[in-house]
């Protein structure tokens, strides 16, 4: 009998909907492998539904009120001792089946970011992919770049912008200083939600209104002056496997969240759908530093399970560092298919990982024994007899 994965899905996040896709696609996976498949949907309002078999056809999430009355409502305690819970009419008791494996599978905000990750990590139970350290700094492009960098790897300059604490007189010294073009992003969104190429310092206050209404933190980046840009997909625990090289396709000067979701397959397929080249056409010797760097920021993040990590390549043949995606659109089975791992087998090389994972977490000590509290009575608060 294989393991029973609960797979958590959707949650409060402009990059929802494009997390039930990834889901949807890796449910059937797991299905197909002869795992149980328990999903468990969050709603954009917060709420846990556990569902049943109809929560693996895409075609449900037509009408996301409709799932939710379809659900029945249940919670995850951060109590050791407790597994999933779910609603009845005396309350909240205990879910029938034991959840072997926890399945995170969100896209952006409360969940990508290390959010689901520290209530896991808080109830001790397996669960796929990275830690709150990778989910977390992964999240936030600002700090990711500052841990590449710390690597020697190569990223464009940028300036980080905080709602709130920037006067016009800063505003206006940054609009002197910049080099135009440049990108507005949210600091800690995915998608391509929130980007704006930017021209002429007059359409610089347009941008970032727009990104702030994503995240309080917000990148001003100089523009790569691109040729190309070539993702690579990282795998394991460490060591780690390294997979295809793909070249996304771009309708324009930015690979939009049109290009990446929206198109006659798209609704159903995510990002597999997507126009790209696979491999990327690039020489061997860039292939190399690309596959080095993609390891070694999944290693200094704390990496576990599996990442996309992007990067540009400009005219003159320089390779920079773009982002991480520590839960990738539809995890990137498309470029492990062509690696030697078709989505089933993928998904369960994940379950895997994340079993072996909790196991070794558990040889860890967590608690110091000790009889530094015998004395507190006697000593007094400020340790005075």
């Amino acid at each position: 009998m294989k393991e029973t994965v609960a797979v958590l899905y959707g949650g409060v996040s402009p990059e929802h909907e494009v997390a039930i896709i990834s889901a949807v696609q890796a449910m059937n996976a797991l299905k197909g492998e002869g795992y149980t498949v328990v999903p468990v949907y969050i709603s954009k309002e917060g709420e846990w539904y556990l569902g049943d078999d109809k929560f693996l056809n895409p075609t449900f999430y037509q009408d996301l009120n409709k799932v939710k009355k379809a659900g029945k409502m249940v919670l995850l305690p951060a109590n050791r001792n407790l597994n999933l819970l779910i609603s009845s009419w005396l309350g909240f008791g205990p879910y029938e089946k034991n959840i072997d494996v926890f399945f995170p599978i969100f896209h952006g905000a409360n969940g990508e970011d290390g959010t689901i990750q520290g209530l896991l990590e808080m109830a001790n139970l397996p669960y796929v992919g990275g830690g709150v350290l990778e989910g977390s700094s992964g999240m936030d492009k600002f700090v990711t770049k500052r841990i590449a960098e710390s690597l020697g790897v190569r990223v464009a300059g940028d300036r980080l912008v905080v709602k709130g604490m920037w006067s016009k007189e800063k505003l206006a010294l940054l609009k002197r200083d910049l080099k135009y073009p440049v990108f507005v992003k949210p600091a800690t969104l995915g998608s391509s939600i929130g980007i704006s190429r930017v021209e002429r310092s007059g359409d610089l206050d347009n941008a970032l209104e727009v990104a702030f209404c994503y995240d309080e933190r917000v990148l001003v980046e100089d523009a790569v002056d691109m040729e190309t840009e070539v993702n690579i997909s990282v795998l394991g625990n460490g060591p780690y496997e390294v997979s295809v090289t793909e070249q996304p396709v771009a309708s324009s000067k930015v690979l939009s969240f049109e290009d990446k979701y929206i198109s006659s397959a798209g609704k159903q397929q995510g990002m597999a759908s997507a126009k790209r080249v696979i491999p990327a056409n690039i020489s061997s010797k860039q292939l190399k530093t690309i596959e080095d760097w993609a390891r070694q920021i999944f290693w200094a993040m704390g990496g576990r399970g599996l990442a996309r990590v992007d990067f540009m390549i400009d005219k003159k043949g320089e390779i920079y560092f773009n982002e991480i995606n520590t839960i990738p659109g539809s995890l990137a089975f498309y470029l492990w298919e062509r690696s030697g791992y078709p989505f089933p087998k993928l998904v369960s090389k994940l379950v895997e990982l994340a079993l072996e994972s909790w196991k070794r977490k558990q040889q860890r000590v967590t608690v110091f024994e000790s009889n530094i509290l015998s004395g507190l009575g006697r000593l007094g608060v400020k340790g005075k007899a």
